[in-house]
């Protein structure tokens, strides 16, 4: 009963998969009727994980019904990988895996390789046939067809393209340094196109990483400062192209190149098109150094825009602080330097501290030279800002400026008075003493 059963099963399984399959059988009969019988084992073969039965019937297939269908090709290169996976001779694996490219080529011919298949087909060569340098001009050339539809590139196909051509220029192909960088902008363009639609930015990030490191493994020594700076750099004085931007500025970076020129003419090209934090933080921090006081002011404020970590925020209107002190503008200074204090608690105690310190440093501008008293105030309203953060140096620093307890008295005044500071500072304090000498 249950051997009738299975065989009912089987006629209607197999019927089915006629009827689906849509097959382009042979004209001849005695070829039609063998290819409908493989047919028929190749399926209910590859249904039971029996490989090797259903690679026999597929080899015939595809040798003389060629045209049979798709489906033919898809079994094919999946029933010869997974052969060659179990297999453990090198020899025997090779002749496996070289079928299961034929079941893609074949596919290619009679049909047509969908984008995933062009991506797998690459990929397996470097799963496979990484360390095969007798492979790696058909490598190549899988990669460069995976890459002619860059939005359908796989993850697995971007580190991996990179590597291939580091083994094939080490195998001694004759890769010249204009494909290597071709390929790596390609890569990154890839990378920096998966981020912009939202995929995982710490994962692309290392995916960067590596094909940073991959490139200077393939250069080697080729790979420095005066290459990049007399060979790619040069194209941004011609063109404001931002994928060239984005490949100089990561290139110079990756090469501690940063004092080249074209560092921050790569960084500027990048900020105009596609503004972000870190860029505007980093042409902000050149500009302050070189004396570009209102450059830094312009590109410290778009990071600070753009920012939406506190931390981050506080830390930039700091260094924004140290720009307008450096130009002399203590009111602008104080004025960032307090947002920088009520935007994040970490931040208070630099940004309190940087406050008094101008204060300590507004003798000359804002002593009046009629009341030492009055004079002093200003060291007291420092005081306040470094006891209220608890720096105890700056309190002691500011203490050894207050009047004696003496010039209080003489000045017909106490010790704890209110006192208004004047000048630019323009706070209220009370009078404080250090003991006479």
């Amino acid at each position: 009963m249950k051997k009738i059963f299975f065989l009912l099963l089987s006629i209607l399984t197999l019927n089915s998969a006629f009827a689906q399959a849509d097959l382009k059988l042979p004209e001849d009969p005695q070829l039609q009727a063998e290819a409908k019988r493989r047919f028929a084992i190749s399926v209910d073969a590859m249904s039971a994980d029996r490989y090797r039965e259903a690679a026999n019937a597929l080899h015939w297939l595809m040798k003389n019904a060629p045209e049979l269908y798709d489906g033919l090709y898809i079994n094919g290169y999946k029933a010869y990988e997974a052969l060659a996976e179990a297999e453990s001779d090198e020899a025997k694996k090779n002749v496996l895996l070289d079928s299961m490219f034929l079941s893609f080529d074949l596919k290619a011919k009679y049909f047509e390789l969908t984008d995933l298949e062009v991506n797998n087909k690459a990929y397996r060569y470097y799963k496979y046939w990484k360390s095969n340098k007798e492979k790696m001009g058909e490598a190549i050339t899988a990669y460069e067809k995976a890459y002619e539809k860059p939005s359908e590139v796989i993850n697995n196909n971007l580190v991996s393209y990179m590597d291939i051509i580091r083994r094939a220029k080490a195998y001694g192909e004759d890769i010249p340094s204009d494909q290597v960088f071709d390929v790596y902008t390609q890569v990154m363009e890839n990378i920096d196109m998966k981020e912009a639609q939202g995929e995982n930015a710490e994962r692309l990030a290392k995916y960067r990483d590596a094909v940073n490191s991959l490139l200077t493994m393939t250069m080697g020594d080729e790979l420095n400062c005066d290459f990049i700076n007399n060979n790619l750099a040069p194209q941004l004085d011609e063109s404001n192209d931002i994928k060239l931007a984005k490949n100089v500025f990561r290139l110079l970076l990756n090469q501690q190149c940063s004092d080249s020129p074209y560092f921050i003419k790569a960084a500027e090209i990048i900020q105009s098109e596609e503004p972000t934090e870190g860029i505007a933080k980093v042409i902000g921090q050149r500009a302050a150094v070189a004396g570009e006081y209102e450059k830094a002011i312009q590109y410290y404020t778009q990071a600070i825009e753009l920012s939406t970590d506190s931390e981050k925020k506080a830390d930039l209107l700091l260094s924004l602080t140290s720009v307008y002190i450096r130009m002399g503008n203590k009111p602008e200074a104080r004025k960032i330097a307090l947002q920088a204090a009520d935007l994040d608690k970490s931040a208070e105690k630099q940004a309190l501290t940087s406050v008094a310190n101008m204060y300590m440093n507004s003798w000359d501008e804002c002593s009046r030279k009629i009341s030492q008293i009055d004079d002093r105030a200003i060291y007291m309203a420092a005081y306040d800002l470094y006891q209220k953060v608890g720096n105890q140096e700056g309190m002691a620093e500011a203490k050894k400026q207050f009047p004696t307890i003496s010039d209080v008295f003489t000045a017909n005044k106490k010790e704890g008075d209110p006192i208004r500071v004047g000048c630019w500072i323009n706070v209220s304090t009370t009078i404080k003493t250090r003991p006479s000498n």
